[in-house]
């Protein structure tokens, strides 16, 4: 082939020609595109760079708040502990108190009930001894006993009268309880022996009471004087409920 070195001179000229109506068409509007792409990357970027930082930082924030709630959580359940602690030892105080209350009502109404079983107990074998001591004198008495009581009686004389507060009267009735019988001549030695020590007219009225086992007793105007062996037991019996 033969080289036309014109035909290359005009087709390098219109190569150039071509490169400047392109770079006057084309070059302007293809960089102001690229200018604005890469603008757009860049704007992205930054976007992306600080969402990214925001992103952190609101992780940050975010782990901050969690650490923050779990030493709240921590301190919740700390002072929790502590109050349930608390709790617990006042409750066991007002237990130890009330059982405390519990065992001294307990033990008084223990000791209420233990006197009280301790005086029924006594006031049996008081109301028995009577009972027994009557049974006894009953099967061992008889009128020998009696009489030697009587005689006694007789004996006391002058100071059981001087305990009778007479009425201002010219006579004094006395009730004579006897066991057994009175002789009229024991009658007449006991009147006689009333009015010297009275200086009254006294009158004897007479009454037979078995339950007196031996003895007698006197009543004169508000006075009671008993020698019988169940007064004997009944005074015996009144000394022992007032020492139990």
């Amino acid at each position: 082939m033969k080289f036309d070195i014109w035909t290359f001179l005009f087709q390098i000229i219109n190569f150039v020609v071509l490169l400047f109506i392109l770079k006057r068409i084309l070059y302007k509007p293809i960089k102001e595109i690229m200018e604005k792409r890469r603008g757009l990357i860049e704007k992205t970027i930054k976007d992306a760079e600080k969402t990214k930082k925001e992103a952190q930082e609101l992780k940050e924030k975010h782990q901050e708040e969690i650490n923050k709630v779990k030493e709240l959580q921590l301190h919740m359940i700390e002072n929790m502990k502590s109050e349930l602690e608390k709790e617990k030892k006042r409750l066991l105080m007002e237990a130890e108190k009330e059982a405390a209350k519990i065992i001294e009502k307990e033990k008084a109404l223990f000791e209420t009930e233990k006197m009280r079983a301790e005086t029924e107990l006594k006031d049996r074998v008081i109301n028995t001894v009577p009972v027994f001591a009557i049974n006894l004198l009953k099967d061992i008495s008889d009128e020998e006993l009696h009489k030697g009581i009587y005689r006694r009686f007789l004996h006391d004389l002058g100071g059981i009268i001087a305990n009778i507060t007479a009425k201002d009267s010219a006579s004094v009735t006395v009730d004579l309880i006897s066991a057994y019988p009175v002789d009229e001549e024991e009658l007449i030695e006991l009147q006689k022996a009333m009015e010297s020590h009275l200086s009254k007219k006294v009158t004897i009225d007479t009454k037979i009471d078995k339950t007196l086992i031996a003895g007698l007793k006197i009543k004169v105007n508000d006075m009671v004087y008993d020698s019988s062996l169940l007064g004997q037991i009944n005074s015996l019996t009144l000394k022992l409920k007032d020492t139990a």
